[in-house]
């Protein structure tokens, strides 16, 4: 009865998290998210012409419509070259310095983060030409890369697109991605 009493108390708290996605990453491997509620899977944008899709890349924006996205893409890598932090933080720095020269900060400034239990890095870029004008849909005043590997062969990739850091669907944005993680079909999930 306890147990029963508690799980309704506690129901209203875990609709308000929102919802485990699973994401078929194939050769036995699964990655699972937890999208909030005020959020919804969405179409990947276009390839651009004779680039073929590298990965497995979903995509997430919110429901109320704000100028504001997340792209998850997980890639295969041969090795684990990467879990080594002077090379993840060498393919970030190059990954990400042709935002920097267009952008406020000016500069590649690395952050820490961890997901799945390991630790990679993110940094974010504000669009100079951006700065002040008003929010055009799908063109963003801000995104904050992140790359992290989490073993196993796979390197997520990742951008949390953003009209205002500071603004609560950004901080939604980085929660979904942080809730990621990954299993091998033998983990018993």
């Amino acid at each position: 009865m306890k147990k029963a009493l508690l799980t309704l108390a506690l129901l209203p708290l875990l609709t308000l998290t929102g919802q485990a996605e699973k994401i078929d990453l194939g050769s036995g491997k699964t990655a699972f998210v937890t999208v909030p509620n005020t959020w919804k899977a969405a179409a990947l944008p276009a390839t651009a012409p004779g680039m073929p899709a590298v990965g497995t890349n979903v995509r997430y924006v919110t429901k109320s419509g704000s100028n504001d996205a997340v792209l998850i893409t997980l890639l295969t890598v041969p090795d684990d070259r990467f879990a080594d932090r002077d090379n993840l933080q060498a393919l970030i720095e190059e990954s990400t310095q042709q935002f920097a020269a267009g952008s406020v900060e000016g500069k590649v400034v690395l952050q820490e983060i961890k997901i799945a239990g390991k630790a990679g890095y993110y940094c974010t870029f504000t669009d100079a030409s951006l700065v002040g004008r008003p929010g055009v849909k799908d063109d963003y005043k801000s995104l904050t890369s992140c790359f992290v590997y989490l073993g196993d062969e796979v390197m997520l990739a990742a951008t949390v697109f953003s009209d205002d850091v500071s603004g609560p669907a950004y901080g939604e944005g980085l929660r979904l991605l942080k809730s990621l993680t990954v299993h091998r079909s033998n983990d018993g999930i």
